[in-house]
């Protein structure tokens, strides 16, 4: 598992060709809400305007905060509407929303989303209580397998693993 924000900016390279195609950047969904790849930013760091492209999860061999490997060029494809994919999600409304526990103690706001590299499929949410508190104690992670509930004010948390980082690509 990795945290979408982990992987913008990684650098995507080609393993056949051994040159560079450019950097992760924002993460694209499917209609389930899972992530299915990323846009492809260009050496500059600027999506180009009339030539958007990404990559698909199933394509990338390989996955981390630093580095993002394909097999070849031919993993790009044109970005287009059509395809069925956006770089918004339900999801993103998640982002910032206050999260409590069972018993009513405030846990933090949303601050990343954790996902799986091989399904794409959303595993849990970082939690945030801000900068210092987040220095000192870490941040928590709350798992969607031990019971989210989605409030309109808050998300309900089942439990919390505090300080774990489960990146296993890392």
């Amino acid at each position: 598992m990795i945290r979408i924000l982990d992987c913008k900016g990684a650098c995507v390279v080609c393993l056949k060709d051994e040159g560079r195609l450019g950097f992760i950047g924002d993460a694209l969904y499917d209609g389930d809400n899972s992530v299915k790849g990323f846009m492809l930013e260009s050496e500059n760091g600027f999506t180009g305007r009339f030539s958007r492209k990404y990559i698909l999860l199933d394509d990338i061999l390989k996955l981390s905060r630093d580095v993002c490997v394909v097999y070849s060029e031919n993993c790009v494809k044109r970005y287009s509407k059509r395809s069925g994919l956006s770089t918004g999600s339900g999801l993103d409304e998640m982002m910032g929303r206050s999260v409590v526990s069972q018993t009513g103690e405030k846990l933090g706001v949303v601050h990343d989303m954790v996902f799986d590299t091989e399904t794409g499929s959303l595993e849990g949410f970082e939690l945030s209580k801000g900068f210092m508190n987040d220095m000192i104690e870490g941040r928590r992670i709350v798992f969607m397998r031990d019971g989210v509930e989605f409030g309109n004010e808050y998300i309900i948390a089942g439990s919390v693993n505090e300080n774990e980082d489960e990146d296993e690509n890392a």
